[in-house]
């Protein structure tokens, strides 16, 4: 069974109308089942880490996933990639920028399988809080080229559970001090491309 994972609803919308998904559960996070393509579940796990290492953990251990794929929007750090709002990328691995042990940084988690192998690769930072400062940015920066929320708690479950990860994301803003207002202007359209793209994938 393959899980896909979004944060939202709002990130999974193009994705579950195209697929025409119907819901199978509710909680303790909501699932849906699409009859278009059996064997894939759809979670919207919530915001943030720890939401996320418990949706994913649950597909696994109580649901039988044996694929799971991360999706959703995520901010531009690297500026020199030539990259703009409204690309997809495929994230090759995934690092948490906020989280250390004894005073170092766990590695990065490898969660390319080359699924999406025709999108830019990059490499994912995930912060519990947005990054929508100049100080913050620049930090992450040195750490990767994009930055969300909930894609290295998911891919360090998977990487414990020995089940491979891919993860797609959409660039909505490039994490400055402004781009707040910027991400929610285009989290509908980079999701209506996020999901286009996907559903195209894993029909």
């Amino acid at each position: 069974m393959i899980a896909l994972i979004f944060a939202t609803q709002q990130e999974a919308r193009p994705f579950l109308a195209l697929s025409q998904a119907e819901p199978c559960a509710a909680q303790p996070f909501q699932r849906f089942r699409t009859p278009l393509r059996p064997g894939l579940q759809i979670v919207i796990s919530r915001i943030g880490k720890v939401a996320a290492s418990a949706a994913c953990q649950a597909m696994i251990a109580t649901h039988g996933a044996q694929w799971i794929v991360n999706a959703g929007a995520c901010g531009l750090l690297a500026d020199s990639l030539g990259l703009s709002v409204g690309q997809l990328v495929r994230i090759t691995t995934a690092q948490e920028g906020d989280h250390e042990v004894f005073g170092k940084r766990p590695a990065p988690v490898p969660c390319d399988n080359q699924f999406g192998a025709d999108l830019p690769p990059t490499r994912l930072v995930t912060c519990d809080r947005p990054v929508f400062d100049r100080h913050r940015r620049n930090a992450c920066s040195r750490l990767g080229d994009v930055v969300d929320m909930e894609g290295a708690a998911i891919a360090r479950v998977a990487m414990l559970n020995q089940i491979p990860c891919d993860m797609i994301k959409g660039i909505s803003d490039i994490a400055g001090p402004t781009d707040r207002k910027t991400l929610l202007a285009n989290l509908d359209w980079v999701s209506e491309v996020l999901g286009k793209w996907l559903w195209q994938r894993l029909k």
